[in-house]
């Protein structure tokens, strides 16, 4: 399988108060536990997609705290996830025939995790966490939802794909992924997970 990664970044973390992905659990930025898993799974495509927080993302960088992995800024963040995920997937090389999207903020999701996902990927279009009774992401996507994907627009992300009738979608029990990072509270609470 030629996988590619976005790791999707790019927005303003209002109701957190500032940069979240920078925000340490462990003596770790919450970024860098979604960029090792990914990393893990030795894509031959693999990047962030930024936008409110770049700047401090790729300083973080230079200074060693985070993995260097490529930044695609996405100009038009505040369109929302749907424009980025659309931007991230107009950088995508032709040589990817599946694609991983997962949020910065995920920080429960494991490697295994992300392996299950793409190892059910196989013979379906779309492989999807499931948790919370709901499909969402990270999800795997076959070369054939690319386009749909590069139309994406606003703030649903890609979940008129994940409900998509037309589609071959397999669910994965995830519960990890319903915990992710909106505000210094749920900080706080999935830091004592880590313990």
């Amino acid at each position: 399988m030629r996988l590619g990664v976005l790791v999707m970044a790019a927005g303003a973390s209002s109701r957190y108060g500032g940069c979240k992905l920078l925000a340490k659990i462990k003596e770790k930025p919450l970024l860098e536990y979604v960029v090792a898993n990914a990393v893990a799974l030795k894509p031959i495509y693999l990047a962030v997609v930024t936008g409110a927080w770049h700047e401090q993302i790729r300083a973080a960088q230079t200074s060693g705290i985070l993995t260097r992995v490529p930044l695609l800024l996405n100009q038009g963040w505040q369109k929302g996830l749907g424009h980025s995920i659309a931007f991230g997937v107009s950088k995508l090389s032709d040589e990817v025939d599946k694609l991983l999207i997962v949020l910065a903020d995920q920080v429960a999701i494991t490697t295994e995790n992300l392996q299950v996902l793409c190892a059910a990927s196989g013979s379906a279009q779309i492989s999807c966490a499931f948790y919370a009774g709901k499909r969402g992401v990270p999800a795997v996507f076959d070369k054939t939802c690319f386009k749909m994907l590069s139309q994406l627009e606003g703030d649903r992300g890609a979940k008129v794909l994940l409900y998509n009738p037309e589609l071959d979608i397999c669910d994965i029990q995830m519960p990890e992924a319903a915990m992710d990072i909106d505000t210094p509270e749920d900080l706080e609470i999935i830091s004592e997970t880590f313990c």
